[in-house]
């Protein structure tokens, strides 16, 4: 793999290529053979990802559960597991990967608050801990849920009137969990309103990560091998966009 640790704009984009030749092959040929090969694939990826800052922020929380399923699956536990893996991809291809929450925890600091005022600090303690880090784009988790259980799909939200490095980071997200998924036809949208998006100076997205509404779904948001999927993908779009960016990482 020696070869794709290049520099130079030529030699990265040649790698960039081939990185991506890399990745479409495996999810191509089905998840098993993707597991296996997901290694390998990480070493490819790493001249882009390397020094880079993510901050993963897995939504919800201690108080807040988010949405559920009819079963009882709490999107903060699906969201969890799914950003955990995400920073272990990560950070095994070389980025600098922060959560905002790396367990079931309030991030409010205020437990005497009501559960309004808690919320509002909440979110507003993940803004600082972004601007702290350092983060050069934000990714956070969620799952969907809606009155009605016809509707599934993951999908990937910005801010509106995001700027194009926002809406190439959607839209790479986006790509990769309609082809490694194999379970969602949607499109990126900006019709959302999260503090989140709305509060970073840096490329951020919101990643809706199915409808726990849909019992099908749900069943496999609860699978592990479903959640490794999931965190596959997007990371695989984060690799698509720094590669795309063509700028150098911040190195250690």
């Amino acid at each position: 793999m020696a070869g794709f640790f290049v520099v130079g704009p030529v030699r990265r984009r040649r790698a960039a290529a081939l990185a991506l030749v890399l990745l479409l092959a495996p999810a191509a040929a089905g998840w098993r053979w993707l597991e296996a090969r997901a290694a390998a694939d990480q070493q490819a990826l790493a001249s882009f990802l390397a020094g880079r800052v993510v901050v993963i922020d897995p939504g919800h929380g201690g108080p807040d559960p988010g949405a559920s399923s009819a079963d009882g699956l709490l999107e903060k536990d699906v969201v969890l597991a799914v950003a955990l893996e995400l920073q272990r991809l990560l950070a095994a291809a070389g980025a600098q990967a922060h959560l905002t929450r790396d367990a079931d925890i309030d991030l409010s600091g205020m437990p005497d608050a009501s559960l309004r005022e808690r919320w509002r600090a909440a979110h507003r303690r993940r803004v600082e801990i972004a601007r702290e880090r350092g983060a050069e784009i934000v990714v956070s988790v969620h799952a969907n849920a809606v009155p009605s259980p016809r509707w599934y799909g993951a999908q990937v939200f910005h801010r509106p009137g995001a700027d194009e490095a926002t809406r190439s980071l959607a839209a790479h997200i986006q790509r990769e969990l309609r082809h490694i998924t194999a379970g969602t036809d949607r499109q990126v949208s900006d019709h959302v309103d999260h503090y989140l998006l709305n509060n970073v100076t840096v490329p951020a997205v919101t990643v809706e990560l199915g409808f726990l509404s849909n019992p099908r779904e749900a069943r496999l948001l609860a699978r592990e091998d479903y959640q490794r999927k999931l965190a596959w993908a997007i990371f695989v779009g984060i690799a698509h966009y720094f590669a795309e960016t063509g700028r150098p990482g911040l190195r250690p």
